[in-house]
């Protein structure tokens, strides 16, 4: 019986490539989504090989149009990959919402600044091809994890990224930062982050306080008034990443801006970001709740 259920699920799903193209497509009718990968997301050159500006489309079979999450993976800014989603494509496209992870440019080769332009480059990618792939191009939630949650904030914080670009913030209806140690990066350098810590932020933003305070998402929201809502999530048992979305929430809410702080799983709160879409995990139904009542 056990090899019966295992063939069964193997055959639930198939795949084909898009001719012309390097996409792959997998119809997975177990979970009732659709997997479009390596879809590049600016134009690329023809010696290109580089798989750094793709993304990854999952959307729900029985929707035309749903309303899109974007998800941005944590690395440190210089590791990581769109794979890195655990169970949020299931999750997500089981309650009518679908899923794009994305890939971006990473430290070293890259600067933050090229991985802020990468996410303004995804949200404008959805806004042209995303009814292709089934993406309601008017309502997109921003998601990130760690240092991915630094980037979704700094891009929506600092309304100069998306007006560069022509794009109108409309679309982005929510904002979702997971356990993010980086929205006021000056304080963390200077007040609360351990030698490991520091060290890493160094090397990542210099040691040049005027680049601090410009890659730092609180240093924006006071100047922007079309802030959208956001959703930090955090570990309750972490100093640095509590103190700083309490720091962040508190900016948010002095700009007047929507917000709610959603503490990590109380069994394991390390893994918030993991657990997102596990059955029962209370993070998850305040994190859904949110979404709900922004889409």
């Amino acid at each position: 019986m056990r090899y019966l259920l295992l063939w069964i699920v193997l055959l639930s799903a198939y795949t084909f490539t898009a001719e012309g193209s390097e996409e792959t497509i997998i119809v997975d009718d177990g979970f009732n989504f659709t997997i479009t990968s390596d879809i590049p997301y600016v134009a690329q050159k023809l010696d290109q090989t580089s798989t750094r500006q793709t993304l990854d489309a999952y959307r729900p079979n029985n929707l035309e149009l749903a309303p899109v999450i974007l998800y941005v993976h944590g690395g440190g800014w210089a590791f990581g990959d769109k794979k890195d989603v655990h169970v949020k494509p299931n999750y997500f496209t089981l309650n009518g919402l679908a899923f794009v992870s994305m890939n971006y440019r990473l430290r070293w080769d890259y600067k933050v600044y090229d991985q802020v332009v990468d996410i303004v480059s995804v949200i404008k990618w959805i806004q042209e091809s995303g009814a292709e792939y089934g993406l309601d191009a008017e309502k997109i939630v921003l998601m990130g994890h760690g240092a991915g949650g630094h980037l979704v904030s700094l891009v929506m914080a600092d309304s100069s990224y998306l007006r560069a670009e022509g794009i109108s913030s409309s679309a982005v209806k929510a904002v979702v930062s997971i356990d993010s140690s980086s929205y006021d990066i000056t304080r963390l350098m200077k007040e609360l982050g351990n030698f490991v810590e520091r060290r890493q932020h160094e090397l990542i933003f210099t040691s040049d306080e005027a680049v601090w305070r410009a890659a730092s998402p609180q240093t924006h929201v006071s100047k922007n008034p079309n802030l959208p809502p956001f959703a930090l999530l955090y570990n309750p048992e972490s100093d640095v990443t509590a103190l700083q979305a309490k720091g962040f929430a508190k900016a948010l809410a002095g700009a007047g801006g929507e917000l709610i702080m959603v503490p990590g799983s109380a069994s394991d709160p390390a893994k918030t970001d993991e657990l997102i879409g596990v059955s029962g995990n209370i993070a998850t139904i305040a994190l859904m709740a949110f979404i709900r009542s922004q889409i």
